[in-house]
């Protein structure tokens, strides 16, 4: 299947007082049509930045997306385009959903205002044509009375409301990709529980692709079709949900899933990968990982393994798929569903 999204070597970097910090370095990945692809990893891992990457949202300077990087959309390199160009995909044909609705949504301004803007910025209609389409949006979202919650102002709402517009705003131009980057951040589980429905509905009926943006295992196991583990600003590891969840093949995997509570196997303590994601300014030698893996040997700490195959539809950042043998009994693989 051709992919509806395709990016190829995106590095990003930033200035900063100690160095040049690479915040994504050499990421590669496709997105199918109609499918969901889960990008995953600790806090710091380099997520949020990719995905702003791909619509041009990372401020230049102190930002510095390399040249050699490509996001090919429709056939076109969507970081080449500017102006008018860059604007039509940005929100017609590629949309975002931000992780905090308060500090997204303009607080002067109706929500049903701001749909509405969204409208008109990217298709012909009138003021009346872009309210009808806004109060429709409103609906298919799920937000009660959206005739009378057209004029509120986004303090009026509450954090689950407020994401609702967030993703009315989004879908109003009939987009073909939704990024959602930490949809559920600040929401109760109930809530976080509607929104994930919401958008898995909204997929089908719509047949959105999807790139989600979380460090939630449970909820990524249960929405998403593909996963992608970032590590120190590179995907170390991508497969089916299925099979990585089954059997993660990067100990930075497996030490996720096993720091992950279940409900199955109740633990009286969690897991925890000691050590924390290193400094952009100062990623490690060889494998990134290899500081806080349990598994490490002296080719891990000399040489960076490239994204290996570990079987048909998925693969590694390690070498452990070479050298199965070097694996050390003491972890093991972790089982089920997070």
């Amino acid at each position: 299947m051709t992919p509806l999204l395709s990016v190829r070597n995106l590095s990003v970097s930033f200035a900063t007082p100690r160095g040049v910090a690479r915040a994504v370095d050499d990421v590669s990945f496709d997105l199918l049509p109609g499918e969901t692809l889960a990008l995953v990893g600790e806090s710091g891992c380099g997520k949020t930045v990719t995905a702003l990457s791909l619509l041009k949202l990372i401020p230049e300077p102190p930002g510095r997306t390399d040249p050699r990087s490509r996001v090919e959309y429709a056939g076109t390199n969507v970081l080449a385009l500017g102006g008018e160009a860059l604007r039509q995909v940005r929100g017609g044909q590629i949309a975002m959903v931000f992780q905090e609705p308060t500090t997204s949504l303009n607080p002067v301004l109706t929500v049903g205002s701001q749909i509405a803007e969204t409208v008109r910025a990217h298709r012909e209609t009138d003021r009346a044509g872009a309210r009808e389409r806004a109060v429709g949006m409103m609906r298919l979202a799920g937000i009660p009375e959206p005739e009378e919650r057209y004029g509120s102002y986004p303090h009026q709402l509450s954090g689950g409301l407020k994401q609702r517009i967030m993703i009315a705003i989004a879908l109003s131009c009939e987009p073909r990709i939704l990024i959602a980057d930490e949809p559920t951040t600040a929401l109760d589980v109930t809530i976080q529980a509607q929104i994930i429905e919401l958008l898995s509905d909204l997929r089908k009926r719509l047949g959105l692709a999807v790139l989600l943006i979380s460090h939630d295992l449970g909820l990524v196991a249960g929405i998403a079709d593909r996963v992608a583990v970032m590590y120190a600003g590179r995907i170390v590891e991508e497969a089916t949900t299925a099979d990585l969840f089954a059997r993660p093949r990067h100990p930075y995997t497996e030490g996720l899933l096993q720091a992950a509570p279940r409900v199955d196997r109740p633990q009286a303590a969690l897991a925890a990968i000691p050590g924390s994601v290193p400094s952009a300014t100062a990623w490690p030698s060889g494998c990134r990982f290899h500081p806080r893996c349990p598994h490490a040997w002296d080719r891990c700490i000399r040489e960076e393994p490239g994204l290996l195959q570990a079987g048909a539809t998925r693969s590694s950042r390690c070498w452990l798929v070479v050298e199965p043998e070097r694996r050390r009994p003491a972890t093991t693989a972790v089982t089920g569903t997070a």
